[in-house]
């Protein structure tokens, strides 16, 4: 007879990040943040590629991005739901998606909090809430779950991080007020505007007046940034440029690329200093050599000012959004009763500047912003059923969020390559089913038997499909439509939107005739 495994009855929430990832259960009344790398709290999202056998996950795997950059990946969430494709020198013949790097660290987490607090977790996590941020689009959340899968985890719901970190906040303790979550973290940025009600009529309700945000903006940009002043302090001295692996500079691009990411580890290090200091100190020693063999060094200091004019622009796209969510709320900045600081990067003083003279008050700052979101997801993920398993009863029943808003413009590619919006940005979901909206087409030529159509999203509106921002989210294949003459064969398509703004298609003969339809999506 083998061996069983038991499959723990939690439903677990996990923040898979840009730089660091952290997993948590919800227990006699808390969020307990689960141990899961050498008794950190939180695991690096780096992953490398030792050999055929040996992978490693977390803090082992930081320490090789500038042993190993060619094995080493950082960074990945940037890249999930996209066409990004590695194969490691150290293990050939096999290639990696973002989905399979995002599913290694999803691994990492389960296996490190198992060897940590088996005795919290009374078996294998099986189900799981994991965040996104709030501007994620259908491919991106698809792929999330789709590496849930590939790390043996089912998820049950996926959660917006704004979202979570309120649900942290807001259960905490009593509060009854509108808040606006600043969300900056490695690689993403989100605001949302929320009202939160949990002041003991037991019910705690979370009420989503708008979200925004910005796919590629956070600690990454700031670190490359002081890569970028120091890189230019550097080609003064030294005639190199390190950022320039397309210019011939009598240089290896492999030796490049090894001096900058020695330079991207100490731009962090330099970054965190920043936070704390008014100066930080970037020395190198035996950075590259040049032609002619000479060994060049990096030692310089920057200072606080210097930093913040770099990012400055950074943020104003930060700003940008905290505006443009607060207009589709309909609020002002005196409606807002608290600023809630969430994501590592908010740590950078800048941030808080920014925010304080923008609102007239400072944010909050009573949270831990590493691993609140994940704190968030463990606590809803208590609202929720265990599937399959109906002895399992919801730890916290009194829990209800409303969270309706469409979160990107969904539409189709039509003459021209043009954008045309079927589902607009900003609508609302029915809080008990999907939205649902249809549209009829004629076909376009005698005995057409199959349609093809083409969807996309966007978080900005706009004309074409092949504009910046816009992302190709599937192509359908509508097949079997009953052969009659040009036009006289009508096919409705409806587009459905769920609660977590998943996308399904659906298409049906006008005619009715000759059965159902069968739609593909490639």
């Amino acid at each position: 007879m083998g061996i069983v495994e038991k499959n723990s009855t939690y439903i677990i929430g996990i923040d898979l990040g840009t730089s660091n990832s952290v997993i948590a259960v919800y227990q006699k009344g808390r969020a307990e943040i689960l141990k899961v790398d050498d008794g950190r709290s939180t695991l690096p999202s780096v992953v490398s590629i030792v050999d055929n056998e040996t992978t490693l996950v977390g803090k082992q795997a930081r320490s090789r991005l500038l042993l190993d950059p060619d094995n080493t990946v950082s960074s990945i969430k940037r890249e999930i739901g996209g066409a990004w494709k590695k194969e490691f020198p150290n293990r050939p013949g096999k290639e990696y998606t973002a989905t399979d790097i995002s599913a290694e660290i999803l691994s990492k987490l389960i296996t490190g909090a198992q060897q940590t607090s088996m005795d919290i977790l009374q078996g294998t996590p099986r189900y799981a809430v994991i965040c996104i941020p709030a501007n994620f689009d259908d491919n991106q959340k698809n792929a999330t779950i789709e590496a849930a899968k590939l790390a043996r985890l089912e998820v049950v719901s996926l959660i917006e991080e704004p979202v979570a970190a309120a649900i942290a906040y807001a259960l905490e303790k009593e509060r009854e007020q509108t808040i606006l979550i600043y969300d900056l973290g490695g690689g993403t940025f989100d605001v949302s505007i929320l009202r939160v009600d949990s002041t003991g009529d037991g019910l705690s309700k979370f009420k989503i007046f708008a979200k925004e945000g910005v796919q590629k903006l956070g600690g990454d940009d700031f670190d490359y940034e002081i890569m970028k002043i120091a890189s230019e302090r550097f080609k003064q001295a030294s005639g190199i440029d390190l950022l320039d692996l397309k210019k011939d500079q009598g240089i290896a691009k492999k030796a490049l690329r090894d001096a900058q990411q020695k330079l991207k580890d100490k731009a962090e290090t330099a970054k965190c200093e920043l936070t704390e200091s008014k100066t930080a100190r970037i020395d190198i020693p035996n950075l590259i050599k040049d032609e002619s063999g000479k060994v060049h060094n990096l030692e310089i200091e920057i200072d606080r000012t210097e930093f913040n004019e770099a990012i400055g622009p950074l943020l104003l796209q930060s700003k940008e959004a905290v505006e443009k969510a607060l207009t589709n709320s309909k609020l002002t900045i005196d409606d807002v009763s608290r600023i809630i600081l969430v994501g590592g990067s908010t740590r950078v003083p800048l941030v808080r500047e920014m925010l304080t003279e923008m609102f007239g008050k400072e944010p909050y700052s009573d949270i831990n912003p590493d691993t609140v979101v994940a704190a968030g997801a463990a606590t809803f993920a208590a609202t929720l059923s265990v599937p399959d398993d109906p002895d399992v009863k919801p730890q916290i029943k009194e829990t209800l969020v409303v969270d309706n808003i469409v979160t990107l413009a969904l539409g189709i590619e039509t003459r021209d390559r043009r954008f045309n919006v079927i589902i607009p940005k900003g609508g609302e979901i029915p809080n008990d089913k999907p939205l649902c909206i249809s549209k009829e087409y004629s076909t376009q030529r005698d005995n057409q038997t199959e349609m093809r159509i083409s969807v996309y999203q966007s978080a900005d509106t706009k004309d074409f499909v092949n504009d910046d921002g816009v992302t190709c989210i599937g192509e359908f294949l509508i097949t079997k439509i009953p052969a009659k003459l040009k036009g006289e064969e009508k096919v409705t398509i409806t587009f459905e939107l769920d609660q977590q703004n998943l996308l399904k298609v659906k298409a049906e003969a006008t005619s009715g005739v000759g059965g159902s339809l069968e739609i593909n999506r490639s």
